[in-house]
């Protein structure tokens, strides 16, 4: 497949030239305002379930102690101090 051949012609009649590229101009423009208006909902759909769980009375957890540590630790024991060699 040749390079060329992926990209369209432009009519020659200048008319329709230039209604070829007001037709990509609205549909570029279309499709940034389409992208920039689902964006918005979908941070208000967030902002909206988080309001919305942070109202209801759930499950919630229980404040911890923040020194405590959780997890699986294997102790390793200390190894010699590695020193320099002996200078004469």
């Amino acid at each position: 497949m040749r390079v060329t051949s992926l990209y369209l012609s432009l009519p020659r009649h200048p008319l329709l030239r230039a209604l070829a590229v007001l037709a990509g101009v609205l549909l570029l423009a279309g499709l940034v305002a389409a992208g920039l208006l689902l964006g918005a909902a979908v941070v208000a759909v967030t902002a909206l379930v988080l309001l919305i769980r942070r109202w209801l009375p759930g499950s919630r957890q229980q404040r911890v102690d923040p020194t405590i540590i959780e997890g699986e630790f294997t102790v390793v024991p200390p190894r010699p101090r590695a020193s320099l060699p002996h200078g004469e």
